[in-house]
């Protein structure tokens, strides 16, 4: 078969879940699958600056791009793929109105549907609009845990058996290291050098970050010894609003902003911290859990959505709704050195459970079974 993938996230946004998705599945599905021919598209301006010409390309460095979202709207396939099967991995934005291609769509989660007081109106009014058709055209729906699909079941009343559960997987970058060498690296490039609690994973209000602070100030002064708060990410939109929290709970000396940090130095910041915490309000998979995990760093996540049926026993579980359980959960985690030892024994071995590997070969089978 000729296999087509939507290759814009991977060339637009390098450094996101999504474009790490695809990045993924486009370089496993090279090395596992020598039967079928592979076509990576994305519109790029002819002579005229419009975006409307087909590609195939062999891969590359791409870029993250602050239009992103925009671009993905704009794009209109004139030409059809001349492709068996077209995958689009972007929760089915953008998908080729022409050909006679199969459409596979990958749709990792219900966010706008679900909570779509969190998300931008110009992204909230595109997806409303256009999910319907993506769904109703696709042959195949692959989504990311049995928590979304059962999602996309309730929502758009799709047959079971049209959903395809593929889990996604930590990079194989995310592995223990040294704590101390972490450390020291952590000191000496961002000087940090207090023992920290750390979060990553964006700023959307369901990310719950305002209620993790809050949490945080319950306990910090209760804590031996000076820690810290750190959070990483390119500033958004509530990026101010957190700020003006800490200021208001009088904590500056105590969390810190850590800005964009490149993928590279994320195991270091996953390895130099003391727990990680992710007290997320909703996640069709929520991977930042099973990367920590995987760098054999203590967990405190959200019982709630899909995260339990991704992270199973290997985390302390709060309600991310009470600020005092998210503050009790972090305090338990860091104090108590058996419950420490337990989690970290059992997130590494859990964490063995998910490869980009397994992921690519079961979208193979995806792609056999349309045939």
């Amino acid at each position: 078969m000729k296999i087509g993938i939507d290759a814009r996230v991977a060339s637009w946004h390098i450094g996101s879940g999504l474009g790490n998705y695809t990045i993924q599945i486009i370089s496993n599905l090279k090395n596992i699958d020598q039967a079928n021919r592979y076509m990576l598209f994305y519109p790029e301006n002819n002579d005229d600056g419009t975006n409307n010409l087909f590609r195939s390309c062999s891969g590359g460095e791409g870029e993250r791009r602050r239009d992103f979202w925009q671009l993905m709207y704009r794009t209109e396939w004139k030409k059809g793929p001349k492709v068996d099967i077209f995958h689009n991995t972007v929760n089915g934005i953008g998908i080729p109105r022409k050909g006679k291609h199969k459409l596979v769509i990958t749709l990792h989660d219900l966010i706008p549907y679900i909570m779509p007081e969190t998300v931008d109106k110009p992204h909230l009014e595109y997806v409303l609009r256009h999910t319907p058709e993506a769904i109703a055209r696709a042959e195949k729906i692959i989504t990311v845990s049995h928590h979304s699909k059962k999602d996309i079941m309730r929502y758009f009343h799709v047959p079971k058996e049209k959903i395809e559960v593929i889990y996604h997987a930590a990079d194989k970058i995310f592995k223990p290291m040294d704590k101390t060498e972490a450390r020291n690296k952590i000191g000496e490039k961002y000087y940090i050098a207090n023992p920290f609690i750390l979060y990553l994973g964006g700023f959307s209000p369901r990310k719950n970050i305002a209620r993790l602070i809050r949490a945080f100030h319950l306990i910090c002064r209760e804590l031996e010894g000076d820690y810290k708060l750190v959070i990483l990410g390119e500033p958004s939109r509530t990026y101010a609003n957190l700020k003006r929290l800490v200021e208001k709970l009088k904590i500056q000396d105590k969390v810190i902003f850590a800005g964009f940090i490149p993928t590279g130095d994320l195991p270091v910041f996953y390895n130099a911290c003391e727990c990680f915490v992710y007290p997320s309000l909703y996640e069709g998979f929520g991977l930042p859990p099973l990367e920590a995990a995987a760098c054999g760093v203590p967990v405190v996540t959200s019982k709630i959505s899909s995260i339990p049926e991704i992270m199973g026993s290997c985390c302390t579980y709060v309600n991310p709704y009470e600020i005092v359980d998210i503050a009790q959960g972090i305090y338990d985690t860091l104090t108590d050195q058996e419950l420490r030892k337990r989690l970290i024994e059992k997130g590494l071995q859990h964490s063995k459970n998910f490869s980009w590997e397994k992921a690519s070969l079961q979208t193979l089978k995806v792609y056999d079974s349309l045939k």
